[in-house]
Parts: C-alpha cells; sequence; structure tokens
C-alpha cells in the first residue's frame, strides 16, 4: 500500500509539473451537440411520430385527465369536509390531540389565503404518489421474490435516490414539454424509491413460518402473495407510501420550473419580490400538507399494542351517510370555498424585521459576504484553474480514492472528473463545488457540536425534534429568501441557505450515534479512572464516528441538492446552468449539467461512505 501510494504521489508531482492549467476547451467532446440536434427533431415531430401519437400524448393525456379529476373532487368538496374525514381518520388510534392538530393543518392554507393553490399542490400529490403506488408495489414485490431483479434494480435506485431533482426535468421537458403533467412524470420518477425498496423490505419480512404455514394448508404461490405475505407487508408498504409523500413535497418548488403551479409556484414568487415572511407563511402550508399526509398514513399502520377506535359496521355507514348529507348541504349553501382569509398581512412584520436587520448589521454582514467571495470562492477557483494543473487534480482525486476505497474508486474517480472537464463543464463544476465545501464546513462546525451534545440529552432531543421536523419539510427555497435580503444576490445566500437545509439531518445522525454507544465502553473507561472529557473524546466520539461520517455523507447530498437553489439566486456554477437550461429550453446544456452532478455527487457519496466503514469500530467476536 506504501508503495502504491508513493506512486501515486510522484504521479501527482508529475501531473502538476508536465500537465496544463485550466481544462482545454479543444478537449470538449461536443455532448451537448447531439442531444440538441434530438431536441430539434422532437419539436419538429411531436404531433406526427408514432412514439408521440400512441405512447407519449397519450399517457400525458391520461395524467392530465388524473389531475384535473382530482382537482375537480376536491374543489368540489365544501372546505370543512377535508378536516372532518382527516380529523375521523387519525382519531381512529385514540390520540385526540393529534386528530385536532391535524384537523387544523388541513384549513391553515385556507387561513393564509392559499386555499385554492394547497388543491392544485394536492391533487399533484396524490396523482403523484397513485402512479408511485402502481409502479412500485408491483416492482416492489418483483424483487422480494426475484433476487436477479433486486440485483438488476439496486444500481438504479441508488442512483435516483443519488440523482438531484433537477436531473429529472431535464429530459421530462425534452419529451413532455411544460405543464402539470410532465412535472408530475418527473415528481414520480423522484419520489418512485422509497416505494419500491420498503414494500421489497416488507415482503422479504414476512416470517417464514407463516409462508411455510400456507405452504402446508396447499397454498400456491400467487395465494401465499395476497392472502399471506401482501398482508403482513402492508406497515411496510404504508411507510413507503408515507416517505412517497415526503419526497413528493420535497420537489414542490422545482416543479415549478416546469409548470407545476400550486404551493410552489407563491413561494417562487415571494423570491422575486423579497418576501421572506410570506414565503415563510406559504412555506408552513407546504408543512401542514406533509403534516396531515404523514399523519393519516401513520394512522393507517397497525403498530403492535396500538389502542384503536372500534366502529361498528352500522356506525361507520351512517357516519359516511351523515359525511356525504353534510358535504351536499353545504354544496347546496355555497359552503364551498373557504370562508374568510386572514391573508399574509401578519407577515409583514417579519419583512420589517429582516429589513432592519440587513441595515443595522450592514456593518458586519457586508464583510462577510466579501470574505467567502473574494477570500475563498476566488481564491479556490484560481487554484484549481490556474495554480494546480487539470491533470494534478484528476491524479490527487484518484489517490485520495484509492487510499479510501481501494483501485475500483480511483479509477472511476479519475475517470468521472476527467469527463466532467470533457463536456465543458470544467469551471461550473469546481465553482460548485467550492460553494459546496464551504457550506459543508460550516455545516460541520454547528451540526456535530450540537448533535454531541444532544446525543447525550435525550429528553431535550426530544423537545427539539418537531423543530427539525419543520427544518426538513419546509421547501428549500424558503432558506434562501432571508439570506438574499440579508446579503443581496450572490454564491452567500445560496451558501447560508445551503447550511441550514443540511443541519438538521447532521444533527440527528451524530446525535443517533452518540447516542448509541454501548454502556459497557463507557463504564469501562470510568473504572479506568477517565474524566468526562476524556470519555466524550476517547470513547463516545471515536464509536460514533462512523456515524458522524455519515452525517457529514447526508449533509454533502443535501448541499448538493440546494445546488439549484443557489443558481436561482444568483449562485453561479451547475445550479445556475441548470436552471438555465430548463428555462431556455437547452437540452444539451442540461444534459451536460446533469451529468456533471451526477458525477460530482456519486463520487461524494461512494468516497464518505468507504470512510465511513474504514473509521467502523472493530466487532467482538
Amino acid at each position: 500500500m506504501k508503495r502504491r501510494l508513493s506512486g501515486l504521489f510522484v504521479l501527482i508531482i508529475l501531473a502538476q509539473t508536465l500537465g496544463t492549467r485550466g481544462f482545454p476547451d479543444s478537449l470538449n467532446i461536443g455532448l451537448a451537440e447531439p442531444i440538441t440536434n434530438l431536441q430539434s427533431w422532437v419539436r419538429k415531430n411531436r404531433n406526427d411520430h408514432w412514439m408521440f401519437e400512441f405512447i407519449l400524448n397519450p399517457f400525458i393525456s391520461v395524467v392530465n385527465f388524473g389531475l384535473d379529476s382530482v382537482e375537480s373532487v376536491f374543489t368540489w368538496l365544501p372546505w370543512f369536509v377535508p378536516a372532518i374525514i382527516v380529523f375521523a381518520v387519525v382519531a381512529r388510534t385514540r390520540r385526540w390531540g393529534v386528530a385536532t392538530f391535524a384537523a387544523l393543518a388541513v384549513v391553515y392554507p385556507g387561513l393564509v389565503g392559499v386555499w385554492s393553490e394547497s388543491i392544485v399542490t394536492i391533487s399533484l400529490m396524490a396523482v403523484a404518489v397513485f402512479i408511485c403506488v402502481l409502479i412500485g408495489v408491483p416492482l416492489g414485490v418483483l424483487a422480494a421474490l426475484k433476487p436477479r431483479v433486486e440485483v438488476a434494480l439496486r444500481p438504479i435506485l441508488d442512483g435516483m435516490q443519488t440523482v438531484p431533482a433537477t436531473v429529472y426535468l431535464i429530459p421530462i421537458v425534452l419529451f413532455f414539454g411544460i405543464g402539470p403533467a410532465p412535472a408530475a412524470i418527473a415528481t414520480v420518477i423522484y419520489a418512485l424509491p422509497p416505494m419500491v425498496r420498503l414494500t421489497a423490505l416488507g415482503i422479504q419480512q414476512v416470517p417464514k413460518s407463516a409462508v411455510e404455514a400456507a405452504q402446508m394448508f396447499g397454498a400456491t404461490k400467487r395465494q401465499i402473495l395476497a392472502k399471506v405475505q401482501l398482508p403482513l407487508a402492508v406497515p411496510s408498504i404504508i411507510t413507503g407510501i408515507n416517505q412517497t409523500v415526503m419526497m413528493a413535497l420535497g420537489i414542490v418548488v422545482i416543479a415549478t420550473l416546469v409548470g407545476a403551479g400550486g404551493l410552489g409556484q407563491e413561494i417562487n414568487q415571494t423570491v422575486r419580490r423579497l418576501e421572506p415572511g410570506r414565503g415563510l407563511v406559504v412555506s408552513l402550508a407546504v408543512v401542514a400538507v406533509a403534516l396531515v399526509l404523514d399523519r393519516v398514513s401513520m394512522s393507517l399502520v397497525s403498530t403492535p399494542g396500538a389502542q384503536r377506535v372500534r366502529v361498528k359496521r352500522n356506525t361507520l355507514y351512517m357516519s359516511l351517510i351523515g359525511l356525504a348529507l353534510a358535504a351536499v348541504v353545504g354544496r347546496l349553501l355555497g359552503w364551498v370555498e373557504f370562508p374568510f382569509s386572514w391573508g399574509t398581512s401578519f407577515a409583514d412584520p417579519i419583512d420589517t424585521g429582516f429589513k432592519w436587520f440587513r441595515t443595522t448589521f450592514n456593518v458586519i454582514t457586508r464583510p462577510f459576504n466579501d470574505f467567502i467571495v473574494r477570500e475563498i470562492l476566488v481564491r479556490a477557483q484560481t487554484l484549481f484553474n490556474e495554480t494546480i494543473t487539470w491533470q494534478a487534480v484528476v491524479a490527487a482525486a484518484a489517490a485520495f480514492a484509492f487510499y479510501v476505497a481501494g483501485w475500483k474508486m480511483s479509477l472511476f474517480t479519475a475517470c468521472g472528473v476527467t469527463f466532467i472537464g470533457l463536456t465543458g463543464r470544467w469551471l461550473d463544476a469546481v465553482d460548485t463545488l467550492t460553494q459546496t465545501i464551504v457550506a459543508v464546513f460550516i455545516s460541520i462546525l454547528i451540526a456535530l457540536p450540537i448533535g454531541i451534545w444532544l446525543g447525550r440529552r435525550p429528553r431535550i432531543e426530544a423537545i427539539i425534534a418537531p423543530v427539525l421536523d419543520a427544518f426538513q419539510t419546509i421547501p428549500s427555497l424558503v432558506y434562501a429568501i432571508p439570506f438574499v435580503m440579508i446579503f443581496s444576490v450572490g454564491p452567500v445566500p445560496g451558501i447560508v441557505a445551503a447550511v441550514v437545509y443540511a443541519i438538521p439531518p447532521g444533527i440527528r445522525l451524530t446525535s443517533l450515534g452518540i447516542r448509541q454507544v454501548n454502556n459497557e465502553s463507557v463504564e469501562a473507561a470510568i473504572t479506568f479512572g477517565a474524566t468526562q472529557r476524556q470519555i466524550l473524546w476517547g470513547v463516545r466520539i471515536k464509536l460514533a464516528m462512523p456515524s458522524i461520517i455519515l452525517a457529514i455523507n447526508q449533509m454533502v447530498m443535501m448541499v448538493l441538492a440546494m445546488a439549484i437553489i443557489s443558481g436561482m439566486v444568483g449562485g453561479g456554477g451547475l445550479g445556475y446552468r441548470s436552471i438555465e437550461a430548463l428555462t431556455g429550453p437547452d437540452s444539451g446544456l442540461g444534459v451536460e449539467v446533469g451529468l456533471a452532478i451526477v458525477i460530482m455527487a456519486t463520487i461524494l457519496d461512494r468516497l464518505l461512505q468507504a470512510t465511513a466503514r474504514r473509521m467502523q469500530a472493530p466487532v467482538a467476536v
């Protein structure tokens, strides 16, 4: 190993000495040109070619019909009926407080004047989740029963979960155009993996004894699947639906770039008007939708020991008839739209507060902004483009990958970094990588100490948990609005917003690692007279290091997911190029940017996972 590392070090020296600074344009392979030609062909043949006439256009028509139908149903129902239904479903678990809170969350969008927009968003979510279930459950069952199918699906699902959401939009726009239906299709692709994975997991975790008992009674494979495996896997499938809903809601803002509308469009407009107060109010409507769907789906899962309200069949029928009558009466009396609205005027003080903060603390925010841009971002770009040769960058990345994960990862890293340069996205990738490193570094300085502190204080963590949930549910664009007001347009608002977005998973995973350190190791250290500080640094943090590395990994992925948001507020890099590709539309540029983001995310993800495995504590035999 030492000899190989020495050889790689010599290779880096030679690459720096003999290489060229800045990736030369002459090596650009022109990947965008054939994609642009394909885009032109699609535009010319969208109405005539058999693929569009008999496959793609009918599929879009079906999705549009589903969206219109669901939206019509929600629009027809009186405003109070959904709240009653949600309360009744959640109240079955005897959690009356949660049921009441969920019902209030249903009416919150109406109270702030975005009732119709929330209906559009819920309709998009409903259709997308239905398609995910329609595709994901059969695929999950097939993967659970056929190991070869699972092996084939695993890299595809890994890729789908690693690829940032914006990358999905590029081929969607190319083949399906702009509108709510393409937005729904992009949402399906983004949210499908957890549905497949959790369905497969649920089938695989069915006790073998239950399957063997069914076989002893002469049941066929189809009967075992329908009457044993699927019923026992329902909790896992419902959890998959829950995770699918959460991921679908996470793309509501980005989906507006392809015509999704709804709450995401409202949030987008708050960025243009620089209204963080209204952005926060509308974002809480998204949080309310997420909370309702989460509580409803979780109430449908039968957990051991859970007490449920038993409803007689006649009572159920009478309740349904009463609900139908209430809906009809409300419709006849005109109680359809939400009766009143507070609007978002109460959010005006938030806007005023941010303006005051910017004016008052300008002596701090402006030097901080200038320091990040001038001393870090500009110097880093100079380093990678003018000081270090691109061959040395490739060699150094390959050497690190070899040290952490072996020669296969080293080869993949070298090829991946080189390919980014060959597509002409070297400068943009350097810009995005620099912003990612800065954001992750700041996130580490904040998240890890808080996570370590909370890991030893479970009661405080339980109090803070809802706050972390809210931070992970609020659309990512909302984080950028106040920072644009504070720092003005540029890369710094995107970096700070990415930090805020990435901190919650970092805190959670770090706290989990500290909390799961076994008591025997701590007691052994105490026996040998170790102080609390020595126990923390020598035992707890060391044994929790794999979890801490995974926390860093998740923060890296979250920051990369914010690349497009950074581009929307003037951050430049690959995020800005992806916006340019979508609004162009320029599919050739979009494919180049998408591949660069995918390669960067995959390399960072695999390297951090390998680092976590290397730091795993040895298991006692």
